[in-house]
């Protein structure tokens, strides 16, 4: 935490700068890649939570998000052993001494993610559930960036990142209410 308490914090961390007609990025082959494979896995949350919500309306949502984590955790799995050469790649030993004791926590917001967009999207919508949880975690990632959170880069609140947020806010509202 900042010398000074919370408030002090809140006050360095939202900055006010003149926009910068240049981001500094280079649009090479990397950062198109990365683009590309982020927007398949924001049409994948998409269609998880549509596939889940039909299920839940079918069977039960508890086990369309369990079957969802389940089937995910295979394919993580693989990933894993392929990206680590069967985990001989990871020094074990020292990885599990010198992570933070929350990391090992992750998939608990990540289950509670996959439960909630199953439950509200078969009454609620794709489009609206996928709305409001993209505001959430625009939010939530404004402060985790602002406060450096988690091991995060500090980014401050700038006045533009906060009129984008205030710009996705409002863009949800005219989904929902449109």
């Amino acid at each position: 935490m900042v010398k000074g308490g919370f408030l002090q914090a809140i006050k360095e961390s939202v900055v006010v700068e003149k926009p910068k007609l240049s981001s500094g990025l280079t649009f090479d082959k990397k950062l198109i890649m990365d683009i590309a494979l982020l927007m398949i896995g924001g049409a994948c949350t998409a269609l998880q939570g549509a596939v889940n919500g039909s299920m839940s309306i079918h069977i039960n949502g508890g086990f369309s998000s369990w079957l969802s984590f389940a089937i995910g955790s295979v394919v993580l799995f693989v990933f894993f052993m392929v990206d680590t050469r069967g985990g001989r790649s990871i020094n074990w030993k020292n990885s599990v001494k010198t992570a933070p004791w929350w990391c090992w926590f992750g998939g608990i917001p990540g289950a509670a993610f996959v439960l909630f967009i199953t439950l509200f999207i078969p009454y609620r919508g794709a489009a609206v559930v996928s709305g409001i949880t993209i505001c959430a975690q625009m939010v939530t990632s404004l402060f985790v960036d602002c406060f450096a959170f988690f091991g995060c880069l500090h980014r401050p609140a700038t006045l533009p990142r906060l009129g984008g947020i205030c710009l996705l806010i409002a863009g949800v509202l005219m989904v929902a209410l449109g």
